[in-house]
């Protein structure tokens, strides 16, 4: 393939360009985008394609930066500029022409046709209604869940409940439900070019003959079962390894057991991992025979070996219902849609490319084509790697024609996304139908002795990538190139392997390192590792510091493959102080969060429901452990007090809606969200979400408690789920190690990359849906329900998956600028993984084996490549060293006298304005004129004991005088003690002796005086508010007022304290609060209260 030349390539060809990681694709984009505007084509006309909104807006500004900079670099007519776009136009005879172009381009650059895919399919569809005979409007709907899962249960309703109940034992037996067809058939039905395998197969009724075959064979299992067992003892051809003495007649009763609990309609599963009548089958009895013997017989065996092929039968019924299923599905969906007028993502590529391709009137996909080559005259596909044959038929039927610019970028060594619909073969069909193809061939990102480790690995194996037709090209570094990790001036070696020897490690009967031990000690490594390099003298070069930096924790990423794997080193980071984040996919439904707020929903909807609350206080949000719910059953009013708390939430729900209920919860005295400090900023990201998906499903679908309810219980379920909200969002984007999964970190860059889980080899498929590539029908779509080449069909599929694993690893070693460090190891799979199958081709049998291979990696690649062994020792804790006091923080002196003219203020307010400094320490105390011991002496001081006893006073009934009244207010002060965190059983009855020593003493020794315990309920005001107008208030007047008095304020100290205070004049309003108003006979009386 040749290199390309994008300031000399002739625009005016279908051209391929492959891109490999890091050469420079979005630059060859802008750079072909600009030479076509130059060329006279107007912004309008170009249509750049890519796959996602966030990928369009990147090209978009990019694409207009770069047109604005060529523009003033050609204005300014500089000679040094180091544009090369602009060097390229300069000399043009033609300048003038060209800069008034690119001005008109950024004029009309909001009329770009710059999108997604599925943005251009709709875009045409409906301006080109007739042509493509498609509705004017389409409804688009991104959750298509629904939809199928009301198909699924459709096709059940009709096809499946009415049959025999022997086959729906075998249906659930399989798990075989509504929900499981939605979810096995629902990502590739909508492919049209699929094609099904086998194609048709006979539903037979075999059911009565099986019970007659079932009631014989009961019949001798109650009969004449030491007879068999007799049979199989004797013989000696049969191995008695499996067949022991023990083993054959527990397995004749559990078959005799079962036929008598379930009758004749009992299903047996006659595989080797199913029931055990399987063992008594002539076909296993055979299998179990030693070589050179003959096997025992009995109408026992044949019985039980006619059952095994009634077993098969059911096999084959089930794929003939899966056949029906999918003609079922395709139709019954397209009704749906029509009759409500909706349309998904995938319906607008299979409409338009139906549109182009069997048009319903003659010549219609002909005016199509021309309607939109007459709107679009050049065309750039972004991310080509990863269109399908669909998308690929569309874009060559409208732009591969002579004479039109068509380009597509792309990178096959970078098809990951195959889960989502991506085609590497589509891209393999437009590389033959290409015109013309080229390469970039130098890697702008990553450092020089990086990329020459990276060719190494990949260079040295004929075919990398598994097929022809996908090469493998040695790609180059410019000469400027300095991303680089050094220590002690010199240049470190890019790519590191972290070897963990299996000696002292438990190993498997192969003699890997087991899964689950790698589960543990990887996290642990990669941690531990990323604290040494933290916590060492080397320094970092990059293309932001051309200076050496220290190592800071945003400048790592750590590369996993699932969320699990990124959840547990977050957790090891976090044990070593080491700040980090997950930016992973997934569903916020899939989180713990969402199980601890579906418990607490469920309680507020059900308060009357005891093991929901109980349910509700395990969780997070209130942190009860198992001694708190035991106390909770030993003490009822203590789960009374909790059971009005969440009827409060639910009539709070009921009243004021669901996010009014919810904040208030999450923030209540009683949650322990306000001060849990487990809580980190992933769950609380996840809390606060799942309440934003809440609420937006209860706005747009009306939905009451109960039915939200069942909403949040069908997101639970990842089948059943909406899509595209829910995915998990940043927790944070402080300065932190990155955690993120290989396929989200396609297309970013990291200084510094861990790869600790390269070692993992694809998981061997089990499954009897096998959906591959046909190399027989020139790699089409191809779904195997279990046809009889099911076998070839499944070495296909896992040649696919091998192919896409070795892409995946591309992916994960070409995204660091400066350091690659793979944690590796005897592992379990590791020789099937695809770095092991690249770098040990003899396996990895042991420790020696796989470092000789490794030094032979080195010799290839020289100074590139380092090889280090774990040491296994844990360091300190990280500190930041970056956070050093290097410099001083201050903060920024207000120069100007700000005046407020009008405000809202208080008496504390006013108070607080007085100079701290100014406050004496303490206040001289009193004479109160009285020998009485203080009872609250040895009560802790502070606003806490005030704002304690303000609570109580404000809650307890002041008439409460008699024995039940005065438990009542035992119990309030105890539960007060508790909100407000006092403990101490004296100090209880401190407080409680205190309060209702306050309730009998008279306020007045006049004949009209009175008590607090005389005052009701519906005598007094807690907390009443007021508010004054205040027309022009100043401290001096307020001072001056006070020095004109009568009563002598001054002996008093006041006049000094204010004169003190520096509140600033305001017009406006004071407010306060009265502690208690009280109305006795009559009159009305304030009271303060002052705790000691």
């Amino acid at each position: 393939m040749k290199p390309l030349d994008p300031f000399h390539i002739n625009l005016e060809k279908t051209t391929l360009i492959e891109a490999s990681a890091g050469t420079g694709k979005t630059y060859t984009i802008t750079t072909l985008y600009c030479r076509l505007v130059a060329n006279g084509y107007p912004v309008e006309s170009i249509l750049v394609v890519t796959f996602t909104e966030a990928a369009a807006a990147e090209l978009k500004l990019r694409i207009r930066t770069r047109l604005f900079n060529t523009l003033v670099n050609l204005l300014e007519q500089s000679n040094d500029t180091e544009d090369d776009l602009a060097n390229f136009f300069k000399d043009h005879e033609n300048l003038p022409q060209i800069c008034q172009r690119l001005q008109l381009a950024l004029t009309c650059f909001d009329q770009t046709s710059i999108m997604t895919i599925h943005s251009f399919c709709l875009k045409i569809l409906k301006e080109n209604a007739f042509e493509s005979h498609s509705l004017f409007d389409i409804e688009l709907m991104p959750d298509r869940s629904l939809f199928l899962r009301q198909v699924s249960f459709d096709f059940f309703m009709s096809h499946v409940n009415h049959l025999d109940t022997l086959f729906l034992s075998y249906l659930s037996r399989q798990k075989i439900t509504p929900e499981s067809f939605a979810v096995s058939f629902g990502p590739f039905v909508s492919r049209s070019d699929l094609l099904c395998r086998p194609s048709a197969a006979g539903f037979e009724n075999i059911f009565d003959p099986y019970r007659e075959t079932l009631k014989k064979i009961h019949d001798i299992l109650l009969t004449r079962d030491k007879e068999i067992i007799e049979l199989i003892q004797n013989h000696k051809g049969i191995e008695k390894r499996s067949y022991t003495k023990k083993n054959v007649p527990a397995w004749l009763k559990d078959s005799c057991r079962k036929i008598d609990e379930q009758g004749m309609n009992t299903f047996f599963k006659m595989t080797e991992d199913g029931d055990a009548l399987y063992k008594f089958s002539q076909t296993r009895i055979d299998l179990k025979t030693k070589s050179g013997q003959t096997p025992p017989l009995h109408e026992f065996f044949d019985l039980c070996e006619l059952l095994h092929s009634f077993y098969h039968q059911f096999e084959n019924n089930l794929i003939s219902l899966k056949i029906k299923f999918l003609a079922f599905f395709n139709k019954e969906l397209e009704k749906m849609k029509k009759a409500q007028g909706i349309c998904f993502f995938d319906d607008l590529v299979n409409d338009l490319a139906k549109a182009l391709e069997k048009p319903i009137e003659k010549n219609n996909a002909l005016y199509l084509q021309k309607a939109v080559r007459k709107t679009y005259k050049a065309c750039l596909i972004d991310e080509f790697q990863d269109t399908d044959p669909k998308q690929y038929d569309i874009f060559s039927k409208l732009f591969s024609s002579q004479g039109t610019p068509f380009f597509m970028i792309g990178d096959p060594k970078q098809a990951i996304y195959a889960f989502r619909g991506g085609d590497i073969f589509a891209y393999l069909k437009a590389s033959k139908d290409s015109e013309q193809k080229f390469t970039l061939e130098k890697n702008y990102r990553s450092a020089p002795l990086l990329v020459k480790g990276i060719n190494g690995v990949f260079s040295d194996t004929t075919n990398p990538f598994l097929y022809n037709t996908i090469e493998f090209s040695k790609v180059k570094t410019p000469k400027a190139a300095n991303n680089s990790l050094i220590f002690n001036k010199e240049v470190v070696p890019p790519l590191q392997f972290c070897f963990i020897q299996r000696a002292g490690q438990a190993l498997d009967r192969q003699g890997f390192i087991s899964k689950e031990t790698a589960t543990g000690i990887i996290p642990k490594a990669c941690a531990t590792d990323i604290l040494s390099l933290l916590q060492s003298d080397k320094q970092l070069i990059n293309k932001n510091n051309k200076s050496p930096q220290n190592i800071s924790p945003e400048d790592i990423a750590v590369l996993v493959r699932t969320n699990k794997q990124a959840e547990q080193i977050q957790q090891f980071l976090s044990g070593l102080n080491i700040p980090s984040y997950l930016s992973k996919t997934g569903s916020v439904f899939d989180s713990g969060q969402a199980i601890d707020l579906h418990d607490i929903l469920w309680a507020v909807n059900n308060p009357d429901n005891k093991g929901y609350i109980y349910a509700a206080l395990c969780t997070s949000v209130f942190g009860f452990s198992s001694e708190k719910i035991v106390g909770l059953d030993e003490k009822e009013e203590l789960f009374f007090k909790w059971q009005d708390r969440f009827s409060e939430y639910k009539k709070t729900w009921e009243t004021k809606g669901f996010v009014s209920m919810a904040m208030s919860l999450l923030h209540s005295d009683e949650a322990f969200l306000k001060w849990n400090l487990s809580l980190d900023e992933r769950s609380m990201t996840n809390f606060y979400h799942l309440i934003e998906l809440i609420s937006q499903a209860c706005l747009k679908q009306q939905l009451s408690p109960y039915y939200l309810l069942k909403w949040y219980d069908r997101q639970m379920f990842k089948e059943l789920r909406d899509e595209f909200a829910d995915e998990l969002r940043l927790e944070s984007d402080k300065k932190a190690v990155a955690i993120v999964t290989i396929h989200k970190s396609k297309g970013l860059e990291y200084p510094i990359v861990y790869l600790p889980y390269l070692w993992e080899g694809p998981r061997k498929s089990l499954e009897k849906n096998i959906l591959f590539h046909d190399p027989e029908k020139n790699y089409r779509l191809t779904l195997d329900l279990g046809s009889k080449d099911l076998e070839n069909s499944r070495s296909h599929y896992e040649k696919e998956d091998m192919a896409e694993q070795r892409r995946l690893l591309y992916v994960a070693l070409t995204r660091a600028s400066a350091m690659c460090r793979i944690i590796w190891g005897g592992f379990k799979s590791v020789d099937t993984s695809a770095l092991g199958a690249l770098l040990h081709p003899e396996g990895c049998k042991d420790d020696q084996l796989m470092i000789k291979d490794l030094k032979q990696l080195i010799s290839r690649a020289d100074k590139s490549i380092f090889v280090q062994p774990y040491s296994g020792e844990l360091s300190k804790r990280f500190i930041d060293r970056t956070d050093s006091s290097d410099f001083v923080l201050s903060a920024k002196m207000i120069s100007r006298d700000l005046k407020v003219f009008w405000k809202m203020s208080s008496f504390s307010a006013i108070v607080q304005s007085q100079n701290p400094e100014t406050l004496p320490e303490k206040e001289k105390p009193h004479d109160h004129g009285t020998k009485d011991i203080i009872s609250l002496a040895r009560f802790p001081k502070g606003a806490g004991a005030g704002d304690l006893f303000h609570s109580i006073f404000e809650t307890i009934d002041f008439t409460m005088d008699s024995e039940k009244g005065s438990e009542k207010i035992f119990k309030i002060v105890q539960s007060k003690f508790d909100t407000f965190g006092f403990s101490g059983q004296e100090m209880i009855q401190m407080a409680d002796k205190s309060v209702k020593e306050v309730l009998e003493t008279r306020l007045s020794d006049s004949a009209s005086g009175f008590s607090l315990k005389d005052i009701g309920p519906d005598q007094r005001f807690n907390e009443l508010a007021f508010t004054f107008h205040a027309r022009s208030f100043q401290m001096s007047s307020v001072k001056k007022a006070f020095e004109q008095s009568d009563l002598k304020f001054e002996t008093s100290g006041y006049v000094k304290k204010i004169s003190k205070m520096t509140a600033q004049s305001f017009k406006g309003f004071i407010k306060g609060f009265i502690d208690l108003i009280v109305q006795h006979k009559g009159k009305w009386y304030i009271i303060d209260y002052k705790s000691n």
